[in-house]
């Protein structure tokens, strides 16, 4: 089990508990606000589901997608994971996003990460790929590489436009 990199835990120190706001969720895809207890927004996230039939993970996924935040969720089951942060993305915010944050600002990052899970032989299942848009003021402390537009996988990019997200090559 992986929890030094759950993005939930980090937000729960500094914020008080977070509750997830589902804005869109089916089978494959969940778009959901990280907030904390005042309602405001501390993270967009894009997630995008892969081998979610295999057990363990079949019942976890359940719990999840009734409502339940993805990490603490996984954490809370015990089943053995890994969180890789593939890198950051500096974006530009849709009003929408900005809105959420409370913020003008118009750049923060995004944390492309995928998590890992084993199946019942023990074999590594990729179970989801996750987009994690940061409010600005919490976007320069990560010292996670930089990606480019162009190094990102063709199959995540689709997830940046489904939230309205510029990818920008500039360095904030």
């Amino acid at each position: 089990m992986d929890t030094n990199t759950l993005h939930t835990t980090t937000l729960e120190k500094l914020y008080g508990p977070v509750e997830c706001e589902i804005i869109r969720q089916d089978d494959k895809i969940r778009i959901v606000h990280l907030k904390d207890k005042k309602g405001v927004s501390r993270t967009v996230g894009v997630v995008k589901f892969y081998n979610t039939d295999h057990h363990p993970i079949k019942s976890v996924h359940k719990t999840i997608q009734a409502g339940g935040l993805l990490g603490k969720t996984l954490q809370q089951s015990k089943i053995d994971y890994k969180k890789e942060i593939i890198g950051a993305v500096p974006v530009r915010l849709p009003d929408w996003i900005k809105n959420d944050f409370i913020t003008d600002e118009e750049h923060s990052m995004a944390l492309i990460s995928k998590i890992k899970v084993r199946d019942s032989s023990g074999k590594p299942l990729l179970y989801t790929v996750i987009i994690e848009v940061l409010p600005p003021n919490l976007s320069s402390g990560h010292v996670q590489d930089i990606i480019r537009k162009q190094d990102i996988d063709h199959d995540i990019l689709p997830l940046f436009e489904l939230t309205d997200l510029i990818i920008e090559n500039i360095i904030l």
